[in-house]
């Protein structure tokens, strides 16, 4: 019978030393860091070798979500694991690179290493092939060759057979009988409807498949209900929610928004993860006297963990799309990203660069960029592209343009090519939450980008660019100004 391997256990010589390089899972964990997936992940191969490491050295120690925040990914000792999910969102990658060596790599591997939902501990089981029969059989039902499990096999293997009598005839006539191990049928589950009256028989088998079909009818409704949404084949979020990676949705940091607000100097991607705030702070108390902000309040802003309530908004419709399956849909504040989210996931930002500084990663590929670049720091978007109609600046803060709007919907390749960015981005709030509203209207996005369609039927990478009418606090139906195509 196959047994667990316990994370908790190292060899050791006749002097009790410790050997982890001759210990087969300190090997197996070597090798799997080695490989090319892992060597250009730094934060999850640092996170891997952290509880491998911290399980072979202390076996009943407890690895909380709290503790690996901070000492792998260097958060402060009190953060809010709720609001920042860092350490999930790397736990769900590394389960899904781990599966990936397993089917690739290290198909060959006779130990397999998982890290059970839920759990941050590593797990040693031997390879899927080589279990016993049994032990495969029981797989699904709990841990693999547990005591319980050879347990209850023992005990199902020595029932004795069920012996099954035909009909036997007796005086009124032809009637039942069976025997299970030597005992009368009717102390079966079913017997007793053998010793019960015919009229009241039926009854009981007519209650039973009215209860069968009713069950059955719910059962078939709720899998084409999934079946449908599943095989849903929208042209846009079909292409940000896939199977074969996470996505991630970006919050924007209204912190720093408010940040620039009281300096207008707006601060760089490079700045903005080195924390580095001296280019702009000097700045804070020449805007206008008549805040009274100083450097310490303007500081004060950038530690806060403010998001405004478009992209809360925004975010509850991201996550109700059938599309968005919860299991891959990854949920950040910008703060928390890394760059190599850019590189291997899909990923939708909530904002523009003032907000979601990364969005500077995506705009030298982009024709429609937001711009503060001017003597009165208004913000604009600027059109490196013009084309037949277009203009190469459009701005809120013009006697034309003072009641309008603008937005952008950029859908671009990410960083490595083999997934997609979705950015929605305003010269305001309202501007954003214009541009949300298109993009997530079926019956307003889908005839435009079926207009846009190739032949093999999926959608280009594309900019848009959208314009709508201030009523109030709001905005109108947005219209779309410019569309770019990049293939």
């Amino acid at each position: 019978m196959t047994k667990e391997i316990s994370a908790g256990l190292l060899e050791e010589n006749g002097e009790g030393d410790r050997l982890p390089g001759k210990d087969p899972r300190y090997q197996l964990v070597e090798r799997i860091l080695s490989t090319p997936d892992f060597v250009r992940s730094p934060q999850i191969s640092k996170f891997l070798s952290y509880i491998c490491t911290a399980t072979f050295e202390n076996p009943g120690r407890n690895l909380s979500e709290q503790h690996i925040g901070v000492e792998v990914f260097g958060r402060e000792p009190d953060y809010d694991s709720a609001a920042d999910t860092i350490v999930r969102s790397h736990a769900f990658r590394l389960r899904r690179r781990l599966e990936q060596y397993f089917q690739k790599a290290g198909r060959g591997e006779s130990l397999h290493l998982v890290i059970p939902k839920g759990s941050y501990i590593p797990v040693f089981l031997p390879a899927p092939e080589q279990l016993s029969p049994v032990g495969a059989g029981l797989a699904g039902a709990g841990e693999i060759g547990s005591v319980a499990d050879e347990v209850a096999l023992e005990r199902f293997e020595a029932q004795p057979p069920v012996a099954f009598r035909s009909v036997s005839e007796r005086p009124g006539g032809p009637r039942l009988e069976s025997e299970v191990a030597g005992k009368p049928m009717a102390s079966s589950p079913l017997g007793f409807l053998r010793q019960t009256p015919i009229v009241w028989r039926y009854r009981f088998l007519t209650l039973f498949l009215v209860i069968l079909s009713a069950a059955v009818s719910v059962a078939f409704t709720l899998h084409m209900r999934t079946h449908f949404q599943r095989n849903r084949r929208h042209l846009l979020w079909s292409r940000l929610f896939t199977e074969d990676r996470p996505t991630q949705i970006v919050l924007g940091d209204s912190g720093l928004v408010l940040f620039h607000a009281v300096t207008k100097q707006y601060v760089s991607l490079h700045d903005y993860l080195s924390k580095d705030y001296s280019k702009q702070l000097p700045f804070v108390e020449r805007v206008d006297p008549a805040f009274r902000v100083t450097p310490q309040f303007a500081e004060f802003l950038l530690g806060r963990r403010y998001t405004s309530m478009v992209d809360a908004t925004t975010l509850s419709r991201l996550v109700r799309l059938p599309e968005a399956i919860p299991e891959r849909t990854l949920i950040h504040y910008s703060r928390d990203m890394h760059i190599e989210d850019f590189n291997s996931d899909n990923v939708i930002m909530i904002g523009a660069q003032e907000a979601v500084p990364w969005v500077e990663l995506f705009e030298k590929h982009m024709d429609f960029v937001f711009s503060t670049d001017n003597p009165d720091k208004h913000s604009s978007f600027l059109n490196r592209n013009p084309q037949a109609e277009e203009i190469k600046e459009y701005s809120s803060y013009t006697p034309a343009t003072s009641t309008k709007v603008y937005g952008v919907i950029a859908f671009l390749p990410n960083l490595s090519g083999n997934g997609n960015v979705l950015i929605v981005e305003g010269l305001s709030m309202v501007g954003t939450e214009a541009a949300i509203d298109l993009v997530t209207e079926d019956d307003r996005i889908l005839p435009m980008l079926g207009n846009i369609r190739k032949p093999d039927g999926s959608i280009p990478h594309f900019e848009m660019l959208i314009e709508s009418d201030t009523l109030g606090e709001g905005a109108g139906p947005a219209r779309v100004v410019a569309l770019h195509l990049h293939e």
